[in-house]
């Protein structure tokens, strides 16, 4: 069975390994918190659901944008602009090789 690479697919291996490795990150960021002395202390474990809330509304938020690109299109045909400012690049570099032709004669 071969396995197709489209951009697609790529697309949903790296948002899957962005996602692992943030969740990860968090797992581990609390685990080391529970056990320290701080968590303890009840206004240090303020601070820490603030920032757990913070990174995890960030990852939700990248999410969002991501996913929304994706059902937009917007990974559909990614060699596209590039096609696209090379074919204006030509067409200026032909607009100024015959403005420079007129100024020569």
């Amino acid at each position: 069975m071969k396995i197709r690479l489209t951009p697609k697919t790529v697309s949903i291996i790296f948002l899957i390994l962005m996602v692992s490795s943030v969740g990860f990150y968090m797992v581990e960021k609390s685990i080391d918190f529970f056990n320290s002395e701080f968590a303890q202390n009840e206004t240090d474990f303020r601070g820490y659901i603030i920032v757990l809330f913070a990174r995890l509304f960030m990852i939700i938020g990248w999410l969002a944008i991501i996913l929304g690109l994706f059902f937009r299109g917007h990974f559909k045909d990614v060699e596209k602009p590039k096609a696209d400012l090379l074919e204006l690049h030509e067409k200026i570099e032909k607009m100024e090789k015959k403005r420079f032709e007129k100024k020569g004669t």
